[in-house]
């Protein structure tokens, strides 16, 4: 995948690589096609809050995998740091922004700021994405 500031490698599978964050599959739905455009929502979650942080995916509309132009979602358990990673692939960076505007992206996100929205307590640092052009090599 090509980013912002050079290159990323997305592997589905185990590998090792001295600079390689680890994280397994939480969740997923949907697969990969031969190109996309990728966010990557990068959440840290004390370890305190990944139960509840953990809990709330589970129990997540599923709307997103509805929108137009939706490939896939992976939300991927960190193995050596506290940074979950909710990575989205869309056809192309329209169909993501498209979302973002849709009700239905508006019903997802409905309990931000809300009492029903998890502590802020549990996210030691902001959240921060980052965006990606892909294309699959095989």
């Amino acid at each position: 995948m090509e980013g912002e500031n050079g290159s990323f490698f997305f592997c589905e599978e185990k590998i090792e690589h001295s600079n390689a964050k680890q994280y397994e599959v939480f969740s997923e739905t949907g697969s990969f096609r031969e190109e996309g455009f990728v966010v990557i929502n990068n959440i840290p979650v004390t370890e305190q809050g990944k139960a509840a942080f953990e809990e709330r995916f589970k129990n997540r509309a599923g709307l997103v995998e509805s929108e137009p132009g939706f490939q896939a979602i992976r939300i991927l358990r960190p193995l050596s740091d506290d940074t979950y990673a909710i990575m989205t692939v869309w056809d192309n960076e329209d169909s993501f922004k498209n979302w973002q505007t849709s009700k239905s992206y508006e019903n997802a996100h409905k309990k931000r700021g809300t009492e029903s929205a998890l502590s802020k307590d549990i996210f030691p640092r902001p959240s921060f994405v980052t965006t990606f052009h892909s294309t699959l090599k095989r």
